[in-house]
Order: structure tokens, then sequence, then C-alpha cells
């Protein structure tokens, strides 16, 4: 009923205003007083670790990617010194080469003075002999000294052979004299050609010593880059490792994903190892290319014995300068970058170095650089690559010079792969082919 219900809703209106309404009346309160706002809720220290930490990774990871991309330049550099070694070592070979020709040719020429004096001292015998016997073989002694028909005839016969000895002493002689100037002119020929040849090994020399010079001119000019890029990354890393020391679960996430690595690596390690020892051992059980992962349908025993070579070098620490068609040797000094890695101290292989030990065995002659490996077969496109071509990169999107070299392997697990020497620091391995930007659009079959 609404009689009834009237209290109650009067006492409720007036709960509700004593609860609303203000302690004092409103003409006696005075201004209200301002209520402050509520404080936002304090950080979470875990969230502003892991915040940090993301930050230093990226950070890591962008200052590793710099060092990187400045010692893979400064590698291209290196691998032009190659270049200018190689054209030292050709010209050497050729000036040697021709030095050797011109010796020959000198002796040659000596031989056909000899020949030719002895040809003339026969003709001087001849005409002596001539003069003392004319009495008795001039035309008239043939008839007025003759006992007889038959002894005119004998010594008619007699004065025929003597003349026709003669002409043929006479015609040696001249033969003799015309073979010694041609003989001198040869050698002087070659001897030209010889300091001709000895003037460009000078010039190739130079032009070497020029390269290496720029090299180590280059890595002067960027190792305060690479001293700045090293320190960022050393300062970061040293950062993120307070952050894990204070946060367990940092630490146990950057050890588990250390841990991934360390066994992938670990992993990669042993199958390299087990294809090396394949590749190695004689009458091995286990075939190399097999345990590589290498389909060998179809393949060459040239190729077979080309990638068998290369993959039994797998490990072997890369050596700028270092490898030859007996296997790896000592490195060479170039100012920079292979020198702060002490390769001139190491035996092993560089990029063009593996390729010339793992291509003698099928007879090819390789230079050592890898421009001049490109050149030394016919170019196919890239697109249809067969294990035992050569994979080059080069400048300027793959159009300019050449500085790297590998060996493709093939289909591995749906995946193409190759092997390689990489850079100073690093070793013979196995690796995914790298279809980035300065792959060079062909590669070079020799098999």
């Amino acid at each position: 009923m609404p009689a009834l219900r009237t209290p109650a809703v009067l006492v409720g209106l007036l709960l509700s205003l004593l609860l609303t309404a203000p302690a004092a009346p409103a003409a006696l309160a005075g201004p209200a007083t301002p209520v402050p706002p509520t404080p936002p809720p304090s950080p979470d220290p875990a969230t502003d670790r892991a915040g940090e930490a993301g930050s230093l990774v990226a950070r890591i990871a962008s200052a590793r990617a710099a060092l990187d991309a400045l010692t893979e330049d400064l590698g291209e550099r290196q691998e032009l010194a190659n270049r200018a070694l190689a054209d030292d070592t050709a010209a050497r070979q050729r000036a040697d080469e021709a030095r050797r020709a011109a010796e020959e040719s000198r002796r040659g020429a000596d031989a056909a003075v000899a020949a030719a004096e002895r040809a003339r001292a026969d003709v001087d015998a001849w005409i002596t002999a001539w003069f003392q016997q004319a009495d008795v073989l001039g035309p008239l002694s043939v008839l007025s000294g003759a006992a007889g028909p038959d002894d005119v005839a004998a010594r008619a016969h007699l004065r025929e052979v003597v003349t026709a000895d003669q002409r043929e002493a006479l015609e040696r002689a001249e033969l003799a004299r015309i073979e010694a100037a041609n003989a001198d002119s040869r050698a002087r020929a070659a001897r030209e050609e010889a300091d001709t040849a000895a003037a460009r090994a000078a010039e190739a020399r130079a032009a070497a010593d020029a390269e290496l010079a720029r090299v180590r001119t280059d890595t002067d000019a960027q190792s305060a880059r690479l001293r700045e890029l090293g320190a960022e990354r050393d300062a970061a890393e040293a950062r993120l490792a307070e952050l894990e020391a204070a946060d367990p679960a940092l630490a146990a996430q950057r050890e588990r994903a250390e841990a991934f690595d360390e066994a992938a690596s670990a992993r990669e390690a042993a199958r390299d190892e087990r294809i090396r020892l394949a590749a190695t051992t004689p009458d091995a059980a286990e075939d190399p290319l097999a345990a590589a992962g290498v389909d060998t349908t179809g393949m060459s025993d040239e190729v077979r014995t080309v990638l068998e070579r290369a993959l039994s070098q797998l490990g072997v620490v890369y050596a700028w300068g270092g490898g030859d068609a007996e296997g790896p040797t000592l490195g060479i000094r170039d100012g920079g970058v292979a020198d702060s890695f002490g390769d001139f101290a190491k035996t092993g292989f560089d990029c063009s170095g593996l390729m010339i030990y793992a291509f003698a065995a099928a007879g090819k002659d390789l230079p050592h650089y890898s421009g001049y490996q490109a050149e030394a077969g016919p170019r196919v496109p890239l697109a249809e690559r067969r294990p035992g071509d050569l994979l080059f990169w080069a400048e300027d999107d793959g159009a300019g010079a050449v500085h790297h070299v590998a060996l493709y392997l093939g289909r591995v697990n749906g995946e193409d792969q190759m092997v390689e020497a990489p850079e100073s620091g690093k070793t013979v391995r196995i690796t995914s082919l790298r279809l980035d930007d300065e792959i060079v659009p062909t590669v070079t079959r020799l098999l």
C-alpha cells in the first residue's frame, strides 16, 4: 500500500542525504578542499629489467651486425689484394718462363753459330784440297794423265764426286750461316720479351704492394670505428650481465638460449667431424657425401672427388692467403683484419685457396683469386646450378669486383648448401647458400 510505503522511502532518502550532505552548512564551510590525485601504481622492477634487457639485446645485435659488415667490407678489400698478389705471381711466372726461353734461344743461337763455323771450315778445307790436287782433278789432267779409257772414266767420276761434295759443303755452310742469323734474331727477340716480362712483373709487384698498402690504410681509417662498435657491444653486454645477475628469470632465459645455440653448434660440429673423417679415412665405412646428405645421382667421379676433397677440410681454420694444391698453408700478412686475427701465424685456407685445393684433385690449376676463378670456365645461370659449380659474390649487387667464392654442394634436406672458407676468425664449414644482393647471377662450371 502507498501509505505504508512512504515512511520507508523517506527514511531511505534521509539516509541518502545524511550520507551525501556536508558536515556543516555550505555557507560556513568556505571553499572545498581539493582532493589529491591518486598516484600511479609503482613500476614493476621485473618489467623494467625485461624491457631494458630487450633494448640491450637489440643494441648488442646491432653492434655485432655493424662489426660483421665492417669486417666483411675489409675482407672484400683483402680479396682485391689477393687479385694483385695473383697478378704478381702470374707475372713472375711469365717472366721466369720468358727468361728460360731466352736462355734456351741463346744457347741455340750459339750452337748455330758454331755449326756455321764448322761448315765454313769444311769449305775452306775443300778449297785448300782442290788447289793442292788441281793437277790431278783438273779437266786436262783427267785426259792427259789417263792410261786408257777406263782410267779416264774413273778420273771423271772422281772429279764429279769431289765437285758434288764441294757443292754440298758450300750449301751446308750457307744454310748454317742463315740458321745462325735466324737463331741470333730469335735469341734477341726472346731476350726483349724476357725484359718486357720482367718489367711487367716489377709493375705487378708494385701494384700488389700498393694494394696491400691500401688495405692497411683502409684498416687504419676504420679501426677507430671498429673499436667504437666493440666498446658499444661490450658495454651493452656488461649491462645485460648486471640485469641478469639481479633477475634470475632473465638469466635463466639467456641460459636456455645459449644452451640451444650450443646444442646446435655441437650437432653441426659432430656432423662436420663425421663427414671429415669419412672423407679422409681410407676405406671409410661411411660415404662422406652421403654423410653430408648430398644427392649423388648422376654425379661424375670428378665432381665427387672435388666435393670430397673440399669436405675433407671441414674445421680447418681460415688464413688469408692460405691454401694451395697440396693443402692448407701458412697465411700471409695484410697489415689489417687478417693480421688482427693472426692469420699470418695460422695454417689454413682462404676462400680461393680452398677451391685451388679441391679442384686440384680433378687436375684443375686455379689462380689464387676468386675473380680469376670466376673466369676459369664456362658461365651458367645461377638458376641452373648443380653440385661442383663455383658460386661467387661481388660488389655492386653482384656486378662488380668478385670478393668471395664457395663450392655448391646441392640440395640437402630441401635446402641449398655450400662449403666455404668464410673469413678470418672462422673455419671451413658447410652452410646454407646465401642468395643475397651480392651473389653473382652465374656460376662457373669447371667439370
